[in-house]
């Protein structure tokens, strides 16, 4: 009886430490499995704030390029208004007899 005692004592301090050893290499496994996941998703997410960061910067150079292009809209229309009022001033102060000429577009 003794010895079946201790048999059983020691298949159960056997299981008991196969147990700890196979949960302490799971554990092992799923720290190795966290870190891996959440490498990837941060290099992820700084591969993707990269990408906005391009982004911004052709979006700000982009609107630099338009913020020049209405200035020099802006400048055409100026002069083209300007020209229309001294087009019309003239039109106005010229003789009606006169025969009227045409202006020349350039």
């Amino acid at each position: 009886m003794l010895e079946s005692g201790l048999a059983i004592c020691a298949v159960l301090s056997l299981s008991a430490t196969a147990i700890s050893v196979i949960a302490c290499l799971w554990q092992i496994k799923l720290r190795q499995s966290v870190a891996r996941v959440l490498t990837e998703s941060t290099n992820q997410q700084v591969r993707t704030a990269q990408r906005l960061f391009e982004t911004l910067a052709q979006l700000q150079k982009s609107q630099q390029n338009y913020e020049k292009q209405l200035c020099a809209l802006s400048q055409a229309n100026a002069q083209l208004r300007q020209s229309l009022g001294n087009m019309s001033a003239r039109q106005e102060h010229a003789p009606d007899d006169a025969p009227r000429q045409r202006p020349t577009i350039h």
